[in-house]
């Protein structure tokens, strides 16, 4: 799946209906699944949860946090429900690693998603692959302009 270009379509969608949206605030509500009513705080919230994903996945968490600011928010982060089953982190939670989903446990549930013919996706199973993809795509999407 080009989940970049799923992200794209699906936030068009969602734009149509609610102007206000900008990119972290889509991330913030229909991924993490958070919802404010202050954009621009969904905005920074969105943005730091796609820089803490990333973060997990390229394994550069204890060099984040060695600046007090980043700690606070890779904290912050980690505690909200969109990590407890996905993430395991042994003895520390600051060396936090994605969980081992290898039984396809590792999914998405959402109403903010589209495929390409506009069609709603309510659920995606991730593997290992996978997921490490859409967490790219997620940043590859917020580094792109926000259409108003």
């Amino acid at each position: 799946m080009d989940y970049l270009k799923m992200l794209e379509t699906s936030y068009k969608i969602e734009q149509e209906e609610y102007q206000y949206l900008s990119r972290g605030t889509y991330i913030c509500e229909n991924i993490l699944g958070v919802f404010t009513y202050e954009y621009k705080l969904s905005e920074e919230f969105g943005k730091k949860f796609v820089e803490i994903c990333s973060l997990i996945s390229r394994r550069e968490v204890f060099e984040y946090i060695e600046r007090e600011d980043n700690e606070r928010w890779y904290l912050i982060m980690v505690n909200f429900p969109f990590f407890s089953n996905r993430i395991e982190w042994g003895t520390s939670i600051r060396a936090a690693w994605w969980a081992d989903n290898s039984n396809g446990d590792m999914n998405l549930e959402s109403s903010g998603l589209y495929d390409e013919k506009g069609e709603q996706i309510l659920n995606i199973i991730f593997d290992g692959r996978e997921w490490s993809l859409f967490i790219a795509a997620m940043s590859e999407f917020l580094n792109q302009p926000n259409e108003r």
